[in-house]
This record gives C-alpha cells, sequence and structure tokens, in this order.
C-alpha cells in the first residue's frame, strides 16, 4: 500500500504525524507532497517538515497511489481548499475509488471538492457549516465507502488506526493498536 500525505503550510502537526507513523509501523509506505512550490512546509505550531515532492511534479497519483491523505489545521486547510490542483487530484481519487482520509477541517476540502454528497461524515466542531454532505454525525471516526473522516487531532490516534484498518484489514490495526499501548 502506498498513500500520498498532501501538506499544506499550516497543518496541524498531530494529525500529520500520528497517522504517518502509524503507516510507517504498519509496513506503509508514505509519501509527503508539499502542494507549495517548496519542499519545506511549516505546520500549525511551526513544525518544519521537509515533504518528498512538490504536488505539482506528481504524475498520475491515482495510478501510483492507493490512498491520499489530508491532515487538518485551520490555515492548511485553507491552503489545501485554496488549490485546484488539490480539488482536481480529490475528484480523481473518488473518481477510481481509491481511499480518502481527511481529518479535523480538512474534510470541508472534501466537500468544496464535491465528494461528499452522498457520504456520512464528521469534522472539526464548527466546521460542519462548510459541509454538503448526505449527513453531519459526531462520531469520532466515520468510515463510508472508500472515504474515512475524524474530528481533530484529540481523535488521530483512532483515525490512524481506522485508515490501517481499511487499507490493510483488521489483524494488522490490532497488531499496531497493541504496540503503541492504544485504548
Amino acid at each position: 500500500m502506498k498513500v500520498l500525505f498532501l501538506m499544506a503550510n499550516g497543518f496541524e502537526e498531530t494529525e500529520f504525524v500520528t497517522p504517518f507513523d502509524y503507516f510507517q509501523r504498519a509496513g506503509i509506505e508514505v509519501e509527503l507532497a508539499s502542494i507549495n512550490d517548496d519542499l519545506n512546509v511549516v505546520g500549525a505550531h511551526n513544525l518544519q517538515i521537509k515533504a518528498t515532492s512538490k504536488l505539482s511534479e506528481i504524475q498520475k497519483a491515482v495510478d501510483i497511489f492507493d490512498a491520499v491523505c489530508l491532515p487538518g489545521g485551520g490555515l492548511g486547510t485553507q491552503n489545501l481548499k485554496a488549490s485546484n490542483e488539490v480539488a482536481y487530484l480529490l475528484k480523481a481519487f473518488n473518481e477510481n475509488q481509491k481511499l480518502i482520509f481527511a481529518i479535523c477541517a480538512a474534510p470541508t476540502v472534501l466537500s468544496k471538492a464535491g465528494l461528499l454528497k452522498d457520504k456520512v461524515c464528521t469534522c472539526f466542531p464548527g466546521c460542519e457549516v462548510d459541509l454538503d454532505c448526505k449527513q453531519f454525525v459526531t462520531d469520532r471516526v466515520v468510515v463510508d465507502q472508500n472515504i474515512i473522516t475524524s474530528r481533530g487531532a484529540g481523535t488521530a490516534e483512532e483515525f490512524a488506526l481506522a485508515c490501517i484498518k481499511k487499507m490493510l484489514g483488521e489483524e494488522v490495526s490490532e497488531k499496531i493498536r497493541h504496540q503503541i499501548v492504544a485504548r
């Protein structure tokens, strides 16, 4: 399995680091794509990372990756929403029934791309006013077909484990849960 993280300045660090770490523990290959013209991306709390590629340079991402993951964060989400390239990629992933993961405010990026109209989803409290979805719920993690959404930094662990379960099955997800002494 191969997951593409879409990284924008202002991303919420916990919502990136937790899934990134857990995915690697599960043997999932990850790539960090900066949506900027620069590989350097700065989080909401000044964590600086260096992406492995620029989204603009990735050709046929839908053929290369099994899933795409969007960390939230207020500014990070605004930056993701402002990118036509991100919207195009998300639509391509959805049309090909690839997995799409979004946490915190990031489900609003999916909504803007028109991907949630027939989905049950969740997001950070207050962001639901920006969702155009079948049904909004306050569950900590919501799985609806190929899309997984979650509430925020405090749900990052559950979100990551749900994503692993969707990609590799319950046995692998439970193995990681035990390794990290998760609830």
